[in-house]
């Protein structure tokens, strides 16, 4: 880009050029250094020359709408999007900026949900949908369902549903070990240990309810459903290594390493959810089975003799 006014801030240039992106979100990136004028970083309030040649150096590769993003599609109308969620997929950027200025999503040099939203479907940020319409999370490992908004009244409907706890989520797990109960449930609070970030049981944790059933099993390892019934971040997790049999590829409860096999990632994935559509209220369920990795993984549990 070539300035053509003398005198105008760089941010206000920048801004005015790539109208996708805020104000705010220009500045983070000056600061961050991703702007240069005829080669040199500025500061946000430098006057241009007329002539001048402004640089932005933004890293989107890999970030197109199509291909893939649209065959993890399960369900898509007007008011919702069910996604089926792959391994390793990041939900959002870390810190709240992206939550003021959405389009920082798009600047981070790992894909992320929040950006990809974005891309594949801009009419959710248009509507002025919070979030990009993340209505929850699941964690980066983490596969399955997952259901987005894509107009303000059908975010606040669906976020009500899980405040109020009703919507329903089933995950499918691979643990370690097979529960002598086969339908074990769980009451037990979550949180974190004071001055320690990991989450776990805890008596100074919120309570935490999950209800369990055996699904399959092998000598070593068994496929377990799991539907929590509050809302506890990791709850699943911890809950299961409370049991003794923690979810397999777990790096804060499935150790050692040297165990055999060990999993490409931590082998969790949410099966199912039912809910109330947000706009016509009738019961909605969607399901995903678990992806190639899931199933290949529990394929060489059952032929290994694990240790």
């Amino acid at each position: 880009m070539t300035a053509d006014v003398a005198g105008t801030r760089l941010d206000q240039f920048v801004a005015l050029k790539l109208e996708r992106y805020s104000r705010s979100h220009v500045k983070s990136l000056i600061k961050r250094g991703l702007v240069t004028v005829g080669g040199v970083v500025r500061p946000a309030d430098h006057r241009l020359k007329e002539g001048e040649r402004v640089v932005v150096a933004i890293v989107e590769t890999g970030w197109g709408p199509a291909g893939e993003f649209e065959g993890w599609v399960l369900h898509e109308d007007k008011n919702l999007l069910v996604l089926n969620k792959p391994p390793g997929l990041l939900m959002h950027p870390l810190g709240a900026s992206w939550l003021k200025a959405p389009e920082a999503a798009l600047s981070e040099l790992e894909p992320n949900l929040a950006g990809l939203l974005q891309l594949a479907r801009p009419a959710i940020l248009e509507a002025g949908t919070p979030r990009c319409g993340i209505v929850h999370r699941l964690d980066r490992q983490t596969s399955g369902v997952l259901l987005a908004a894509k107009t303000p009244r059908a975010y606040d409907r669906l976020v009500s549903q899980f405040k109020e706890r009703e919507i329903e989520k089933l995950y499918r797990a691979i643990v370690r070990g097979v529960p002598r109960d086969k339908a074990p449930r769980v009451e037990a609070p979550i949180g974190r240990l004071p001055g320690h970030r990991k989450i776990t049981v805890t008596p100074f944790g919120k309570a935490a309810e999950t209800s369990f059933k055996v699904v399959s099993s092998c000598p070593s390892a068994a496929v377990v459903e799991a539907k929590p019934l509050t809302g506890r971040t990791h709850q699943i997790r911890a809950h299961l290594a409370l049991l003794g049999h923690p979810v397999m590829g777990d790096d804060e409860f499935d150790t050692p390493r040297g165990r055999k096999p060990w999993p490409p990632r931590l082998m969790l994935h949410a099966y199912r959810v039912s809910f109330s559509h947000p706009r016509t209220g009738k019961a909605a369920v969607f399901t995903a089975e678990p992806p190639k990795d899931f199933q290949a993984f529990w394929s060489l549990c059952r032929k290994a003799r694990m240790r």
